[in-house]
């Protein structure tokens, strides 16, 4: 056998070159990893980073994806704002529960490794952390040939570690009866529920690229919306006031994720009338998912939940607006009793 008759990686499917032009392609365009705290970033075997002088410092650290959204950036040809997805779900989770976001690390899998389109998707993960106030700090790009449906399909994950003190983590054991519920807007879907969404396009024969109703985007733009990063608000708040606990409402929706911010004996009392059902959910509702299933899988309008005293509420909602979100209060806290952790007054539609 001579050499050019012997099987070869790229013959495989994996091709290394196109790799490190992926990866040059990278050190090209990100900006989050220019910071004065990181020793060594992108190229490297690990990324190195100098850990900032907090007192009595305790790491939170969260792991998270995209999830099925990057099915729908697929198909509409779209892959700059996944990567930003795929960072908020991981810090805003570092941030309910107090912790400032330090850095990110992503894993892309590709089916087929395209530069340019690995450098476009990781772009976005950049942005999202350039949101996030936080770094880039390095990541893993995967080429699995054989193990996806179509050539150009691809999976992104991650995870954030987040630094704060101690003592002023958030959680449920400062949380009282009788304390406020604020909720702060989502910019839409976010990243959960696609499964269930790409399932209602499918069976109602709904297209991506069909104008939203009462929009200039499409079906497909509207549904990539990126999720909203909170960081930076969350770290705000965090000065401007005693938070003592946050939800950040991903899969599970509002029963699910609110419960996970209160103490045994404590429920909350959420007034649905509190907020309007945003375009997207009211389009989803229509268009067939149940009742049941729009609060129990989707975040229906609100992405973050804080639970905080109700003399806190002026400078709550203040912070909040001035940090770019729209914030309703929207239940307190009371005894639970033989009751759900999460209890609903009104009704959104």
């Amino acid at each position: 056998m001579t050499e050019g008759d012997g099987l070869t990686y790229k013959r495989a499917g994996v091709d290394v070159e196109a790799g490190n032009e992926a990866v040059r392609l990278l050190k090209q365009r990100l900006k989050s990893t220019r910071h004065p705290l990181v020793l060594e970033g992108i190229g490297g075997f690990g990324g190195v980073m100098r850990l900032p002088p907090v007192k009595d410092a305790v790491l939170v650290a969260g792991a998270d994806g995209a999830g099925t959204k990057t099915m729908i950036a697929r198909e509409m040809g779209v892959y700059d704002t996944v990567g930003i997805d795929a960072v908020a779900m991981n810090v805003n989770d570092v941030s309910a529960c107090g912790a400032v976001p330090l850095f990110f690390l992503d894993y892309l899998v590709v089916a087929k490794l395209i530069p340019e389109r690995v450098a476009t998707i990781v772009s976005g993960v950049d942005e999202g952390c350039l949101r996030a106030q936080c770094v880039l700090l390095g990541g893993e790009t995967g080429e699995h040939p054989g193990q996806f449906a179509h050539a150009d399909d691809f999976d992104l994950a991650g995870f954030a570690v987040g630094i704060t003190q101690r003592d002023e983590l958030w959680g449920p054991a400062k949380v009282r009866a009788g304390d406020a519920v604020v909720g702060i807007a989502s910019t839409g879907v976010h990243s959960n529920g696609f499964s269930l969404v790409r399932r209602l396009l499918s069976q109602r024969g709904l297209d991506l690229h069909e104008r939203f109703p009462g929009a200039e985007q499409t079906v497909g733009e509207v549904l990539l919306t990126p999720t909203a990063v909170y960081s930076p608000v969350l770290h705000d708040l965090g000065h401007a006031c005693d938070v003592h606990a946050a939800a950040h409402v991903t899969g599970g929706g509002l029963p699910d994720n609110v419960s996970r911010a209160l103490p045994d004996g404590l429920a909350a009392v959420l007034d649905l009338s509190a907020w309007s059902l945003p375009p997207v959910f009211a389009w989803l509702r229509e268009a067939g998912v149940a009742d049941a299933d729009m609060l129990g899988t989707f975040n229906c309008g609100i992405g973050m939940v804080l639970l905080l005293a109700q003399d806190e509420l002026p400078r709550a909602l203040d912070t909040i607006v001035r940090g770019g979100h729209q914030a309703w209060v929207v239940g307190e806290v009371a005894a639970r009793g033989e009751g759900d952790a999460v209890r609903y007054r009104g009704s959104l539609w």
